[in-house]
């Protein structure tokens, strides 16, 4: 096919050179230049639609292969279907119209039992679903009676919450007041240990004075006079000089009752004086000082303190204790009320407990 066209465009470029060549000399070369392109562009296209035109034949015959690929499997599914018909063919000569009725009662035999069953399985799921919703009802009358146990646990439950979460609080409070009543115990620790050295200070001053024969202060007033009787006054007495006739007046010196210095009295001759509440966080700390008025050393002395409110109910009570409490030995303590401010503590008191 393109041999031929390009033939006839060499015949056609031929015509148009001849004619060419008797045109005019003045317009004549411009008109054949122009005629030329155009066959030219017209060559162009007829060039383009031969190719178009062959890559359409190479798809018919693409086209045609596939046809006869499906004319083959159009073939073996006839082959198939003639084989089927004749099985059919010799199912239908083998078998009696009898014999398929037969079989066909057979089958609905079959078929009634299958339904049977079936209603028989149907009125038993519908039988267990009864069951089912008296169970479940039951269940829900059963839970009833459970539903205020379940209240009294889930309030109890918060209750011992809240308690817990007070309990945590009281902890960290005595553990403040441990760290305060420590702190405590370390000043009168220092203080005592400056009040040792103090007496030793003393002791040293009158062991001097002693020696140099000076009269102490506070201890007695001696006064001498020669062969001459004294009147003794209310609270001396007399004794006798080794040397001479001389009588001595010994002046007792005035010892202060407890009252006198500020105490009441706890129990067990102890006594306390400058008690003070004083704000702790949430919490309160009293502090005082406690004398020992009694006749003897103590080495462990058990004190409580109570705390009562307006209506003289008891609020709080803690014990405490101090060690090594000698006689005539003032001693102070420090300790914690836990969870109740000076605000609502209306009177407290401090007593001794016992004594080993």
């Amino acid at each position: 096919m393109k041999g031929i066209f390009s033939i006839l465009a060499g015949m056609v470029l031929f015509l148009v050179l001849l004619g060419a060549a008797s045109a005019d000399d003045q317009g004549g070369e411009q008109q054949v230049m122009k005629e030329l392109e155009d066959f030219q562009k017209a060559l162009s296209g007829w060039m383009k639609n031969l190719d178009g035109l062959g890559s359409q034949f190479g798809a018919f015959q693409k086209s045609v292969g596939d046809i006869k690929e499906f004319e083959k499997t159009m073939k073996r599914n006839e082959e198939k279907m003639n084989s089927i018909v004749s099985r059919l063919e010799g199912i239908e000569k083998s078998a009696s119209v009898a014999d398929v009725r037969g079989m066909l009662d057979s089958f609905g035999k079959t078929l009634d039992v299958i339904k049977k069953l079936l209603s028989d399985l149907t009125k038993r799921v519908e039988d267990q679903e009864v069951k089912n919703a008296v169970l479940e009802k039951r269940y829900q009358e059963a839970q009833r009676p459970l539903d205020p146990i379940k209240k009294a646990i889930e309030d109890l439950n918060k209750l011992v919450t809240d308690k817990l979460g007070e309990q945590e609080k009281r902890i960290v409070a005595v553990e403040d007041g441990f760290k305060t009543r420590v702190a405590s115990l370390d000043s009168a620790v220092k203080t005592f240990e400056g009040q040792l050295k103090s007496v030793s200070d003393v002791e040293i001053r009158l062991k001097k004075l002693e020696k140099g024969g000076i009269g102490v202060a506070g201890t007695a007033t001696v006064a001498v006079t020669p062969s001459v009787p004294v009147k003794i006054p209310e609270g001396t007495k007399t004794v006798k000089v080794a040397e001479g006739t001389e009588t001595v007046a010994v002046v007792k010196e005035h010892i202060p009752t407890p009252e006198e210095e500020g105490f009441k009295e706890i129990g067990d001759g102890f006594y306390l004086r400058n008690v003070n509440l004083f704000p702790f966080g949430s919490s309160s700390q009293i502090k005082g000082e406690i004398k020992n008025f009694s006749d003897r050393d103590r080495s462990l002395v058990a004190f409580v303190v109570r705390v009562y409110n307006t209506a003289d109910v008891l609020l709080f009570t803690q014990d405490f204790s101090i060690k090594t409490f000698k006689q005539g030995e003032i001693r102070s303590f420090d300790e914690i009320i836990s969870g109740y401010t000076p605000v609502e503590i209306a009177r407290y008191e401090v007593l001794a407990k016992r004594r080993y």
